[in-house]
């Protein structure tokens, strides 16, 4: 396929692809320890070029708008560093539902993830595998039953991506009954779906590791409850046999949505957002 003369930059293409790559431009602004390095263009094989090339042109006919002015993809969500002190960090996500890219991760650090804000018009679903906004790739995005107020934990899995993307409930129900009753006061305007926020608390798991033994109360507030709140959290997500030693869990579902914490360390979470 011959590459169009006027295709947008291959950087923030390729930022969001689900590999990862030796050598690549290193890590940014808005990651940790290189969770969401974007992989160089010359870096690329040739046939992957090529996909790329010939996504953005079709991308390009059918959705004019997104590479208006700048010629650029539109990433509309939003990461914010809220506060990073003793390796520990935590961000604020916001997703809006007006379409875009996924937002995506690397998970080179644990992190536990606080729902603070979830319309009940709306639907996450977590990234599929392959390149961002390829057919393979959404086609094997699933929705995440995530409720507002509650925390997820996400241990973690180097060089595995995560990602996340906010759309309407009836932009996701493409198979619905066509007996179903039509209630027209269900029916819900764009202009009242707020954002999906996210707060995320990350650390790597060689920082926990350095901080065995050490006094909570020699440590700020918020890292002292952080650290204590990764301890409790991932010995529970490590079940064990009879012998007492840890087995693997295989549920697929805690590895896109995370393992759901009770209310009370969901409350330890909102808290440690608040402290920070």
């Amino acid at each position: 396929t011959d590459t169009p003369t006027d295709a947008p930059n291959y950087d923030d293409f390729l930022a969001f692809m689900t590999f990862a790559s030796a050598g690549a431009l290193g890590g940014c602004e808005c990651c940790d320890d290189g969770e969401c390095e974007p992989s160089s263009a010359s870096a690329v094989p040739p046939t992957i070029r090529s996909a790329v090339d010939e996504h953005l042109r079709k991308r390009k006919l059918e959705e004019p708008s997104v590479f208006e002015g700048s010629k650029r993809l539109h990433i509309r969500q939003n990461r914010e560093l809220v506060k990073r002190e003793d390796g520990f960090s935590i961000w604020r996500l916001d997703l809006p539902h007006t379409g875009g890219d996924p937002i995506v991760e690397y998970r080179n650090n644990h992190r536990i993830l606080l729902v603070r804000q979830l319309n009940k018009a709306s639907r996450v679903l977590s990234i599929g595998q392959g390149i961002i906004g390829s057919a393979a790739e959404e086609n094997e995005r699933k929705a995440v039953n995530w409720e507002e107020g509650s925390a997820y934990l996400l241990p973690c899995l180097k060089g595995v991506a995560c990602g996340w993307i906010h759309k309407r409930i009836d932009d996701t129900d493409n198979k619905k009954d066509d007996n179903a009753e039509n209630d027209s006061t269900t029916i819900v305007r764009d202009d009242d779906i707020d954002d999906v926020v996210l707060y995320v608390l990350k650390v790597s798991p060689e920082t926990l590791q350095s901080m065995e033994g050490k006094n909570t109360d020699d440590m700020s507030c918020w890292v002292g409850k952080s650290y204590e709140l990764f301890r409790q959290c991932l010995a529970k997500s490590q079940p064990q046999n009879g012998d007492g030693q840890k087995v693997k869990s295989d549920d697929k579902d805690a590895t896109t949505e995370g393992i759901l914490l009770s209310d009370e360390e969901s409350s330890t979470m909102s808290l440690i957002a608040a402290l920070a």
